[in-house]
């Protein structure tokens, strides 16, 4: 019997001894526990004799904690209930707030059982190992305690994968992970589920605490933090080298304008770059560090670049082209991406052909060639780079959607070559593939003719036969082009208010590249100069000119690219556009002035340069349009900025009128347009003298030897004492200078001796004689002159090139009648009510009936 060989009457004396009132029942219940467990499990017997003698034996905490390894070989629940009875008898009898195959950390006991029942040695050792962390570790309390969690859940999940190295770590402890780097390579040859190495990091900190020396701690000091790279420091002590220069550059330490906490984590962020990449390729730092990258035509950053993710990808170039002190361009690294180098900008635009590669590599390889043939002999060719990008780029387009998809088979076998075979069929169906797509207008006119002459260039460079059909011609687009580039302009009213945007962004400009790009448009909507030729502006192209006056006075010249890279002057003074030098010289000598000095060398002689932190850069024509448009949105502008739409005259005047009114727009604080245009800015009732002054001059070039004047003069009578005419009155006595040089003009029509009278009734209108009258009769007359006369003038103009000076011609004079109608309708807006309803319901007037071919058919069409 089991009382015959273990007697329980000490234990339960003792026990009772001990036990309280609340405790009583629960210690007697355990007693009966214990016993049928015993009873069961005769292996237990031996193992519990000096406990059922002594209950105090389990005072001794490795005695209390052999009889719960024993328990490993009971039933599981017999095994729970069993370590229960012992906890509750040690409980009585002393102060006991653990079981001894726990370890306390922090707040919590972490059960260690399994662990001392793998191998009780290695249990033991866990156990001392997470103490000493739980004391030395110098981190938050939850933050030791969730690290020690994660160290034995790192070491569970590698004895489940690896059983052979669990039998190696039971046997010989943890003290057979002989280093960091011995440590990452065990991981690494049996990786485990392990999220961005959390689990790893845990046990590896705990290895550190208990063994200082085998896992001594390498770190990299920056801005006052430091960061463990112990990890890389085994086996790649020439990249911590590197990465420690880094870190003490101006750069990250915050001296080239940069922001420290910015720059700081930036560099964490490398550091877990390059430690994600040196897991995926262990040797990829070795002997050379980062100068590993570049070797090889940058083979191993092509592969980081496949690796890593893009926001990765993007700290570790970051700190390589650091480490470096050179630009890393993106066709170091990718395939496939052909380059052009734009030295007026001093960069590389670059045109992915990642497609054509993947469909056609061996097509890829004749590009290739033609391309570095091309840059190579480049100096050579009467086309520039800019050409040359746009060509490749619309070569590109023709090859991926219309090449390869009809034409694949022959391309594979022949490359370009067969574009000239079987008397060049393949080029002319795809010439009129081109010319039917235009047609059909599934593609632009200039996108078709574009297309042609890359074809025709291509089959230059590779020596093939061009045909000359299915030609697409866009003369008539270009007319149509230039009409609609007279018309779609800002009216006074958009420029009004980009005007007061653009000095509002003035006054609140928050930094000089701000600052610079608006003073960019403030001189390009005075000036209405190109933006290609603006930003190509260089100091030298400005010089003072010394005047006998204290009037300030410089020249500009600016190169036009459109116009064969003709170079224009202009003289800026005082009679001049003079706001415009003092916007010129403002940029000059105060917005770049402080900065110049750190541009690099090929950057300092231009004059718009834009600094950002430390970088001084010019500023790109592609891009300062959309800054300066995305500027004034920002600020409540409603009209979008276009540098195309700006009058061909400029818009000094409205400047001026507008600038006038701003300052005491400012002084009393007011924010909106609105506000602006309602009580401070009148429209002007007058064209601008810059406007007038371009119409004055046409007119004066068309009507040669006539003083032409601009002033409008208005009578609210009829003079009797005037000649009549079509378009109103004359008061000229004849034998005048324009009645001679109307004779000289038109002596091939004269029969009889010259006449004494001016009868050249198209120019009435620009003469110094020419009067109105404001009633609806003159009204009448002008209306019919610009409706009907002009527009058959405008409908005549010959279709040939260069008759951009008639149409000049025709707008003066609508814009004429135009000016002469408002000041007519100040004086009598009935008068002008009353015409415009003769007009109507009467047609042309029948003054003009002898300069209409086709008067009769004229007077049925309503205006």
């Amino acid at each position: 019997m089991l009382n015959g060989v273990l007697n329980f009457s000490r234990l339960e004396t003792q026990l009772s001894d001990n036990v309280t009132a609340e405790s009583s029942k629960r210690v007697k219940l355990h007693i009966q526990f214990f016993k049928r467990i015993l009873m069961r499990y005769e292996i237990l017997h031996s193992h519990c004799h000096r406990l059922v003698k002594d209950i105090n034996s389990l005072i001794d905490r490795d005695y209390w904690l052999k009889l719960e390894v024993k328990a490993a070989y009971l039933e599981p629940k017999d095994d729970v209930l069993f370590r229960r009875c012992l906890f509750h008898f040690a409980s009585t009898v002393s102060e006991v707030k653990s079981r001894p195959s726990s370890v306390f950390v922090f707040d919590t006991n972490i059960d260690l059982l399994n662990w001392y029942r793998k191998n009780f040695e290695l249990g033991s050792e866990l156990h001392e190992a997470l103490t000493n962390w739980n004391l030395e570790s110098g981190l938050a309390g939850s933050t030791t305690r969730f690290n020690a969690q994660k160290a034995l859940m790192c070491l569970h999940l590698l004895f489940d994968k690896a059983p052979k190295l669990a039998d190696l770590i039971s046997k010989h402890g943890l003290s057979w992970f002989k280093s960091s780097q011995h440590f990452k390579n065990i991981f690494h040859e049996h990786p485990i589920e392990d999220r961005n190495k959390v689990l790893q990091s845990a046990l590896l900190s705990v290895l550190r605490v208990n063994y200082p020396k085998r896992f001594s701690t390498v770190k990299i000091a920056i801005n006052r933090k430091s960061i463990d790279v112990t990890d890389l420091a085994q086996s790649e002590s020439v990249l911590i080298k590197q990465l420690q220069a880094v870190a003490d550059s101006e750069k990250f330490k915050g001296d080239l304008e940069h922001s420290i906490e910015a720059m700081t984590r930036r560099f964490l962020a490398i550091v877990t770059s390059i430690r994600r990449f040196s897991e995926e390729k262990p040797d990829a730092f070795k002997e050379h560090g980062l100068d590993n990258f570049k070797a090889n035509n940058f083979s191993l950053l092509k592969e980081a670049k496949a690796a890593l993710r893009k926001d990765q990808f993007s700290e570790l170039l970051l700190v390589i082209e650091q480490h470096l002190g050179e630009k890393i361009h993106r066709h170091d690294y990718i395939a496939h991406l052909l380059p052009f180098f734009f030295k007026r900008y001093e960069s590389f635009r670059c045109i992915d052909y990642s497609e054509v590669a993947l469909t056609c590599p061996s097509l890829m390889l004749e590009i290739e060639q033609l391309h570095r043939s091309e840059i190579a002999l480049l100096p050579e060719k009467n086309y520039n780079i800019e050409t040359l990008h746009t060509r490749f780029s619309k070569l590109k387009r023709l090859i991926v959607n219309y090449l390869i998809p009809n034409y694949k088979k022959e391309v594979l076998e022949h490359g370009f070559l067969c574009l000239g075979m079987d008397q060049s069929s393949i080029q002319k169906a795809i010439f009129e593939q081109l010319q039917g797509a235009v047609k059909s207008k599934s593609i632009s006119i200039r996108s078709g003719a574009s297309y042609t002459e890359t074809m025709r260039w291509l089959m230059t460079i590779t020596g093939q036969e061009t045909i000359e059909a299915f030609k697409i011609s866009y003369k008539r687009h270009q007319r149509h082009a230039r009409r609609l580039r007279i018309e779609d302009l800002y009216s006074d009213s958009e420029l009004r208010e980009l005007i007061f945007f653009i000095e509002k962004g003035i006054n609140e400009a928050q930094n000089s590249k701000q600052l610079l790009a608006l003073y960019f448009a403030r001189i390009q909507i005075k000036s209405c100069w190109n933006t290609s030729p603006m930003v190509d502006i260089e100091l030298s192209d400005i010089t003072d000119v010394a005047l006998p006056t204290a009037q300030k006075s410089i020249t500009l010249l600016l190169q036009k690219p459109r116009k064969g890279y003709d170079i224009d002057t202009y003289s800026l003074d005082g009679r001049a556009v003079n706001s415009v030098m003092r916007d010129i010289l403002f940029v000059r000598d105060t917005i770049t002035k402080d900065y110049r000095n750190l541009a690099a060398p090929a950057v300092q002689p231009f004059l718009f340069i834009t600094k950002e932190k430390t970088n001084v850069s010019r500023i790109k024509s592609g891009t300062i349009v959309s800054y300066i448009k995305a500027l004034l949105k920002r600020l409540g502008c409603r009209v979008a900025y276009n540098s195309m739409r700006i009058r061909k005259s400029g818009a000094n005047h409205i400047y001026r009128d507008v600038a006038k009114q701003m300052r005491a727009y400012e002084a009393v604080n007011l924010h909106t347009f609105d506000t602006f245009i309602k009580h401070y800015q009148r429209i002007s009732e007058q064209k601008s003298q810059e406007t007038l002054h371009t119409a004055v001059d046409v007119m004066q070039r068309y009507f040669t030897g006539r003083e032409i004047d601009s002033e409008i003069r208005v009578l609210m009578v009829d003079d009797a004492s005037t000649q009549k005419t079509p378009s109103g009155q004359c008061s000229s006595r004849g034998n005048d200078e324009e009645a001679k040089q109307y004779n000289k003009t038109h002596r091939h029509l004269q029969q009889s001796k010259s006449n004494a009278w001016c009868s050249d009734f198209l120019a009435c209108i620009w003469c110094k004689h020419f009067r109105t009258v404001a009633d609806p009769e003159h009204v009448w007359q002008l209306l019919s002159y610009k409706k009907y006369v002009l527009s058959e003038m405008s409908a005549s103009i010959s279709d040939i090139d260069n008759n951009e000076f008639q149409q000049e011609a025709i707008n003066a004079l609508q814009q004429r009648v135009d000016d002469i109608l408002v000041q007519v309708a100040k004086r009598s807006q009935i008068a002008l009510n009353k015409g415009e309803e003769l007009l109507m319901n009467k047609g042309m007037h029948p003054f003009w009936e002898f300069a209409i071919t086709s008067a009769n058919s004229l007077r049925g069409i309503n205006v």
